[in-house]
């Protein structure tokens, strides 16, 4: 099984997401989690992320669809990330 970081795009400030160490409502391929090993929270101007650890146990789906985000270990740190289109969310 391959491993894959997620990686979303927002708007929220990073440092009140490290703080709670979450990201929410994020539509993810269900078939996908169990791949999903690290995170990265970009801004929005793609110049900083906060990398961490995924915490598939403590992530919980909202509405089936949408994925609430948590993670372990995170950290803010610069980056230059560029997003093609309108998805906020991809894997790498």
């Amino acid at each position: 099984m391959s491993k894959l970081t997620l990686q979303v795009r927002t708007n929220n400030n990073l440092l009140e997401l490290l703080s709670k160490e979450s990201s929410g409502n994020w539509v993810i391929a269900k078939d996908k989690i169990q791949q999903i090993t690290h995170i990265q929270v970009v801004n929005f101007e793609g110049t900083q992320m906060i990398k961490g650890i995924f915490d598939r146990n403590a992530s919980q789906y909202v509405d089936d669809k949408r994925l609430i985000i948590k993670f372990l270990d995170g950290c803010i740190i610069n980056c230059n990330v560029e997003f093609n289109g309108q998805n906020p969310v991809r894997y790498v």
